[in-house]
């Protein structure tokens, strides 16, 4: 896969959203339509060499976005020429069994009203989102900045906020909207809970500081105990399910506390390679979800348990299947996505598992459009915890260092869930994600308007934009010697650069930036 533009300072390619219909062998495709886990291709970006791939390709994605600069010498000359053509692009070579190819210049084919001439699409580091996606997603930071506890003070900030955001997401102009508020998706959240159930409002009981010690032992309890049932499961054991529910009891209780803490010690952990690493993400992300929505601490503990057990089946799967660098053939697709149905049966067999726990499990890679599995469901066949899960663990496999693919930017994947809203997943529950988890979350890379590389310490809970940070470069990205604290809420202007503000979000290892070994947790023994 090309370097990511945010790791290696190049300029982005020029890439071509083009209809799958019209692709040919020799083309590289750079992006999908879709998630990639949501097709057989795990390798993201590559050269199409086979009918196989062609079908593929065809089967799961309306159009994809070629880079002629990968493609074969011929194909992306003729591309870059129909640039400055009318006309439907034709292959310089032999015909095509499928036809000329047209290449479409809208973003979004679904809102596509007429056929517009052929030219490029220049896309950024995040490669899939649409023009229309951006300035949604613009509308509703804008519209989230600041808590709604916070109205009094909420004009001020907003604007100053809003001021930059233009160039962090794009200079369009931007027109009012309407995104589903939190009492809105509360309301419809409680019609699926038990009469009983209460939803509530959480606070920060604890500093990120005092919490640390507590975060770590969670984490360090979890992991353990997924592990063991991954074993477990393997070996046809029964777990030890008194400990297992101690582990989410302790994963639940930080959480409340301050979410911050397992967060940051969660994102220390960089072993993409170890599944718990994965599934207590996905289930620190469920948690942080509902703890946003005001979910009884009941309901906390289903959604942890449903993201550490998701993926617990793929431990009866192929190790070499689950490695795999390059695209799976139909019957190694059938064989991954068996990993829900042989977990459940596995589960069941040595647990009883509540109902909200079990849905989750089953529905996690369903897709509201009906393209997801195992059963294909639609619309509202797709619970509360079914929804809920399907996006953490889709940002979750967004934003992981793979083998096979570079991390995405925290900012940008989230764009892309927004992007994916409405047809993969439920667009009120993506918006509150975002403002669950942060547009900058807790431990990830982002860049400051004075050029300093920082990363997020902690989240101001009104000032969403305005998180603390750790600054770990000077402006020319070179490492400082002593990295030092910055409050982005009540840091003063710098003489030269004005009011510090974050610029963009950075991938995991940009610059060469590893949080997790340049900082561990020490760093914020201080907060």
């Amino acid at each position: 896969m090309p370097a990511s533009p945010q790791s290696s300072g190049a300029v982005p390619a020029t890439r071509y959203q083009i209809p799958a219909d019209s692709l040919q062998r020799g083309m590289y495709v750079a992006e999908l339509d879709r998630p990639w886990l949501d097709t057989p291709f795990l390798l993201q970006g590559f050269r199409v060499d086979s009918q196989i791939e062609l079908d593929t390709l065809r089967r799961y994605c309306r159009y994809v976005y070629v880079d002629p600069e990968l493609s074969d010498v011929g194909l992306a000359e003729a591309i870059r020429n129909a640039e400055l053509s009318d006309h439907p692009f034709e292959p310089p070579s032999e015909a095509s069994a499928d036809g000329p190819l047209r290449f479409d210049t809208v973003l979004d084919a679904r809102s596509r009203r007429q056929e517009l001439p052929p030219r490029p699409v220049r896309i950024r580091s995040d490669l899939k989102i649409s023009n229309r996606t951006r300035e949604r997603f613009r509308q509703f930071i804008k519209a989230t900045a600041v808590a709604d506890d916070a109205a009094g003070t909420r004009s001020s900030r907003l604007g100053r906020a809003f001021g930059w955001l233009r160039t962090l997401l794009g200079d369009d102009a931007i027109p009012d909207d309407t995104h589903a508020s939190l009492a809105q998706v509360r309301e419809a959240i409680r019609a699926q809970l038990a009469p009983e159930a209460r939803l509530r409002r959480y606070v920060d009981r604890a500093a990120v500081a005092d919490e640390l010690p507590r975060a770590r032992q969670a984490w360090a309890s979890a992991s353990r105990q997924l592990r063991a049932i991954a074993a477990c499961v393997r070996e046809r054991r029964a777990p030890d399910t008194i400990e297992f529910g101690r582990a989410i009891d302790e994963v639940v209780d930080s959480m409340i506390d301050n979410p911050d803490a397992l967060m940051w010690v969660a994102r220390l952990d960089e072993d993409e390679r170890d599944a718990s690493s994965h599934g207590l993400k996905v289930a620190l992300y469920l948690v942080a979800l509902g703890r946003h929505l005001g979910l009884p601490r009941r309901e906390l503990a289903h959604l942890a348990a449903i993201g550490m057990l998701a993926d617990v089946g793929k431990a009866l799967l192929p190790q070499a299947l689950l490695d795999k660098p390059g695209m799976l053939t139909p019957a190694e697709h059938n064989v991954i996505k068996e990993h829900v149905r042989l977990g459940l049966e596995a589960l069941r067999r040595d647990m009883r598992l509540p109902r909200a726990v079990e849905a989750g499990i089953a529905q996690h890679h369903e897709r509201l459009d009906g393209t997801g599995y195992p059963k294909g469901l639609r619309g509202d066949e797709i619970g509360i915890h079914g929804r809920m899960a399907a996006i953490a663990d889709s940002f979750a496999a967004l934003v992981a260092i793979r083998a096979y693919a570079n991390a995405s930017a925290p900012q940008d994947a989230l764009m892309n869930l927004y992007e994916w809203a409405g047809s993969s997943f439920d667009e009120a529950l993506v918006e509150q994600f975002v403002q669950a988890v942060g547009l900058f979350p807790v431990g990830s890379l982002v860049e400051l308007s004075t050029g300093e590389v920082a990363v997020v310490l902690a989240h101001n809970r009104v000032h969403r934009l305005e998180p603390r940070v750790m600054v770990l470069t000077g402006p020319d990205k070179a490492p400082i010697v002593a990295p030092f604290e910055r409050d982005l809420l009540a840091t003063a202007k710098d003489r030269e650069y004005g009011q510090v503000r974050i610029v963009r979000g950075l991938a995991d290892g940009a610059y060469g930036l590893r949080p997790a070994t340049q900082l561990g947790d020490a760093t914020l023994t201080g907060a």
